[in-house]
Order: structure tokens, then sequence, then C-alpha cells
């Protein structure tokens, strides 16, 4: 292999804006837009503000981000986009361990979705969500027909901090019924991860994050008329109905809380974005044709690459056998993700991705940090009103 050439001649650029908001009981909602772009990605995200109340509170810090993310020059054509979006949050000066909050991988199929533009696939080209994505994750339902699915209200955006907390991956049940090969070390990786039907019905206990002064209350679904009996992971932004999102919270609101009247708090919470660009597969060319993929190119894939005209900037060489592929993956000097725990270049290892994303030009991560602050009101009584004493006398 060549050694990793130091400028980047094909490039992936992402922009946008992230979205954050904390809430606190009585307190109300605090919403931010920030925005960024470079050659390499660059999401910011400011201040959410203060969350001020009687008690200290803070009831859940939520995310909602916009993002646009083009690419240029690919050797392979690019017809999906994976993204990963992590969260972590910092104790005594420490940042704690990355979990993984929210993963989507959008195809750029024919149709429209209100928010969502993108161009055919193609070794040049974008993908656009100018609309925030707790709206992309409801209209996404709603065109699948499958927001009855989703146990949680929609929309909502990402929880990052919540009352009910980072869920227990790592417990000794919690996948123990899952129908694929999936524990907690992969799923918390993303190389094997199941589907968000599985997450769903198997790991999921449809809790909901209660609003300001509701109680944490559980959800219903389609897929099934319970939750299974060992389901313990609140999941709460995990969008089943249009097959995306699989987690949790990565942390609790303990650490924000405040408990000492009249004094304030604040700290950092850190969001990580992770894109990767990834082939068309023949699994599912048939979702990409504008005709019929049976009735105008008889199932044929190299015929249907050939001629139908959404794939025109598209190569048959392009699509590969098996699942989706990493575009480039160790090619022309550039590095592999299999040089860095991944299995193979379909493998969403989050850990992989990001290793080689300063180096090649299919893979970007970014971060973005926020401050949250909570203020405990002083406690305060008085009195006010009028007396009216009066005083009467009689006499000589």
């Amino acid at each position: 292999m060549k050694g990793i050439p130091t400028n980047r001649r094909s490039f992936l650029k992402a922009l946008g804006t992230t979205g954050a908001i904390a809430g606190g009981t009585g307190a109300g909602f605090f919403a931010l837009t920030g925005a960024g772009a470079a050659a390499a990605v660059n999401i910011s995200a400011t201040n959410p503000g203060q969350v001020s109340n009687d008690r200290g509170d803070l009831t859940k810090v939520t995310i909602d981000p916009t993002f646009r993310v083009e690419w240029e020059n690919m050797d392979t054509a690019v017809a999906k986009v994976f993204y990963v979006i992590e969260g972590r949050t910092r104790e005594d000066g420490t940042w704690n361990d990355w979990s993984p909050l929210f993963r989507s991988t959008p195809w750029l199929s024919p149709g429209t979705l209100q928010g969502v533009s993108q161009s055919k696939p193609g070794t040049t080209g974008f993908l656009e969500l100018s609309d925030p994505i707790s709206a992309i994750m409801n209209r996404s339902s709603a065109a699948r027909s499958a927001k009855s699915e989703d146990p949680r209200a929609l929309p909502r955006p990402i929880e990052v901090v919540n009352e009910l907390g980072r869920p227990d991956y790592e417990g000794t049940v919690a996948f123990d019924d899952h129908p694929q090969s999936v524990d907690a070390t992969t799923y918390l990786r993303g190389d094997s991860v199941g589907t968000a039907d599985n997450a769903t019905i198997h790991l999921d206990n449809w809790r909901l994050s209660r609003g300001a002064g509701d109680p944490i209350e559980t959800g219903s679904s389609s897929l099934v008329g319970s939750p299974d009996t060992d389901a313990d992971l609140p999941l709460v932004n995990n969008f089943p109905g249009a097959e995306s999102g699989y987690y949790g919270a990565t942390a609790d609101t303990s650490q924000m809380d405040v408990d000492d009247d009249g004094t304030a708090d604040t700290d950092s919470v850190e969001i990580r974005y992770t894109f990767a660009l990834q082939s068309l597969n023949e699994g599912s060319v048939a979702f990409f044709v504008s005709g019929d993929f049976s009735g105008d190119y008889g199932d044929d894939v190299e015929t249907a690459v050939r001629n139908d005209p959404h794939l025109e900037n598209v190569r048959p060489s392009d699509v590969n056998a098996g699942n989706s592929e990493l575009v480039m993956d160790g090619e022309d000097g550039y590095p592999s993700i299999t040089d860095h725990g991944a299995s193979s270049a379909s493998a969403n290892v989050y850990d992989a991705y990001q290793a080689i994303a300063d180096t090649h030009p299919a893979v970007v991560s970014t971060t973005a940090t926020f401050d949250v602050t909570v203020d405990n009101q002083p406690a305060d009584a008085g009195a006010t009103g009028g007396t009216g004493a009066s005083a009467e006398g009689g006499g000589q």
C-alpha cells in the first residue's frame, strides 16, 4: 500500500447547526443555534441558557441538529450516508466515556421528503437535512406508514441527558432474547446492532422521559402488545418507524442537578458527529431505480445501473455484492477501517471510522460542545397586607 497522501484530493464536507434544549422543572425550555463550515466538518453549538427553578432540578438536555454533507471526486459512487451521533458529559473536570445516541443511514434513492434534499448517487454529491432531525424522523415514519410502531410520541428531539439515564447496555440479560448476534460490545461499537424494530421489541422498555412535572410513563407500539419481559433499556432515541436511532441518553441528570439553595453550577456536554460515505449494493438497487426494477430491467442489476436515469452517475463496478461498503476503503493509499477493528469495509464500527477520519476522504468526524447551567433559586418567605388597626373611646 502506498503512503497516506498529505493532501486529500477528494474531500467530504459538512456544515450545520446543532439545536440544544435544556429543560428543568418549572423552568420551560431554552433553544440554541450555531453554524460552521469548513473543508473538514465543523458543526458548532452555543450554550442553551440557564435553567432556574426552586429545586435546582434539570429534567433533560436535548439536541435537534440539521446538517449538509457534500463530497467531490470520489473514485466510487456514493449511494448512502451513514452517520452516528455520540455524547458525553464532564464530571469533576473529567470527561466520561462517549456513548452512542443516534444512528441513521439515509439513502440517495428517488423520492422526496420535506426538509431533506439530496443529489443522485454519484462520485460528487450532497445530502442536506434542512429541518431538524425530530421533524425528519416524524415524516419518515409517516412516509413508511409506520408511525404506530414508535412507542414514544413524535416528533421528539434526541435526548442527550435525561432522568432515565444511560441504558444499562452491559446488564447481564439485556441482549439474551435478541434474534441476531448482538451483545453489549457489538451494539455499542456499531458493527452488530440488528434493526430498530429488534431494539423496540427485544431491548426497549418503552419508558418515556417525562416533561416538566409529569410522571415517567410507558408507551405502546403496534410491533408487539407489550415490551419483552426481559427488555429493560430506555432507548428514548430509537425511531423504529424511520429505521433509525437504536440508543438512549448518555447520562442521567443527577450530576447536573443543584441541591443547595441560592447556588448555580455549569456542566459541559460534548456531541460527536461521524459521517461515512457508502456504496450501492446489489440488494438495494431495486430501491434506487426510478423505473420498475422487475418490469423494466428484469431484476438485472447491471442492466438497471446502466440504464436507469437515477443511476446515471453510477457504474456497475461501483456496486458491491454484499452490504454497502465505505467507498475507497483501503484504496489509493488511503487507510482501511479493517486496520482498526472492523471486520470488513461494510462494518459500521464507530471507533474504526473515527480512527481514519483525518486521513480518509470518505469519513469525517467532528465535535460540538455546549454548557448547561442550573440555578437553584434561594428560598424566601414574607407577608404583605394591612393590620387595619383602630382605636375608639368615649368619655366625658
